[in-house]
């Protein structure tokens, strides 16, 4: 597992940030090492910056001031605390012996009491989900104009859709045989080390939800597709870690086969648990809970000495009746959770 990811409530102990909060999620690549360091390290590096300290400064007396200066000397602070972590994690790697290649994405969040600060670099994505409207980073890929201009300046190249043929994201912290050209600073390599950063002020009526994941989740599904999901979720259950996991299961069950690290962050606005869709869940999965044991039971009657089926068998068996019978706000592949329950029983009683 090369992803790592942070959740810091509160942000610090030091005002302002005690009511602020931090959340991160690193996809590693090449290795583990680039994540975990950055994980361990990332916020530390924000708030060692100048910028990070004339906040401190200028809101010890006017705590809740979050004015366009205020705004700016964050904004800053953040793309200086990535780039100063980057080379922090250069130097260490010029003094080792070890030939570490090892490099990683990072989507962050800080949030306050009135913004959300929004930092992407790479392909891991945040959305945040405001009513029917949904805001969501723009991932750092090669073939995008703005990045390949800045990889064919810096002598390399783009080929299918990766840098020099090799590296699917264009923009990380590591990889720092990436950001080796003579006379270049550090944003102008091939792989940047310069995060995004979106100021977004925080609407308490409309803002439902906030999602930090890395590009495993979003190889199978859309933004749309997730924050729908996850709002039918959070009307069956408040149990955060529960829709969490069903986020999860739903993307195995649609067929990503990489790393998958999601952190899910609710407001006030969020969906509330609707009894009547809880009452129409509880009956869809009775419906499925009966047509797999019937599905096992025919496969227990053929006894050929076969292997005995796994989730993702049975998901096929079940295929388009499950679809017909989901809920209006449903997703088919949420029937993954239901056969894994099922199977991990059946796998406790059978000798």
């Amino acid at each position: 597992m090369e992803d790592a990811h942070v959740v810091k409530i509160p942000m610090s102990d030091e005002q302002p940030f005690a009511n602020w909060s931090f959340f991160a999620v690193f996809d590693g690549h090449a290795g583990t090492k680039a994540a975990q360091h950055c994980a361990e390290n990332i916020l530390k590096s924000l708030l060692a910056t100048s910028q990070f300290q004339k906040v401190v400064e200028k809101l010890s007396n006017k705590p809740g001031t979050m004015d366009s200066e205020t705004m700016n000397l964050l904004e800053e602070g953040i793309k200086c605390g990535f780039l100063n972590l980057d080379a922090k994690m250069q130097e260490r790697s010029e003094q080792s012996d070890d030939n570490e290649r090892s490099g990683t994405t990072a989507i962050c969040a800080i949030v306050t009491p009135t913004h959300i600060l929004l930092a992407n670099l790479g392909d891991s994505r945040a959305v945040l989900s405001r009513r029917s409207k949904i805001i969501g980073t723009e991932d750092h890929k090669p073939f995008l104009p703005k990045e390949r201009e800045r990889i064919v300046n810096a002598g390399g190249s783009v080929m299918i859709q990766r840098v020099n043929g090799s590296l699917a994201v264009s923009r990380a912290l590591g990889d720092f045989e990436y950001k080796a050209v003579p006379g270049l600073n550090v944003t102008q390599q091939l792989v940047s080390p310069e995060p995004d950063v979106y100021p977004i002020e925080r609407d308490p009526k409309d803002d439902e939800f906030l999602l930090l994941a890395c590009d495993g989740i979003y190889d199978v599904m859309d933004n749309r597709e997730l924050c729908d999901f996850v709002q039918s979720r959070l009307r069956i259950t408040d149990d955060l870690s529960s829709v969490a996991n069903q986020v999860l299961d739903a993307c195995l069950s649609k067929g990503s086969r990489d790393n998958m690290t999601v952190i899910l962050v609710c407001f006030d606005a969020a969906p509330k648990v609707d009894p009547e869709a809880v009452r129409r869940e509880e009956e869809w999965r009775e419906k499925i809970t009966e047509r797999v044991k019937e599905i096992l039971a025919d496969e227990d009657a053929k006894s050929d000495g076969r292997e005995p089926l796994d989730a993702e068998c049975v998901m096929r068996e079940l295929g388009s009746a499950v679809i017909k019978a989901c809920p209006q706000g449903v997703n088919f592949h949420a029937a993954r959770t239901v056969v894994e329950s099922i199977l991990s029983k059946r796998q406790q009683i059978q000798p």
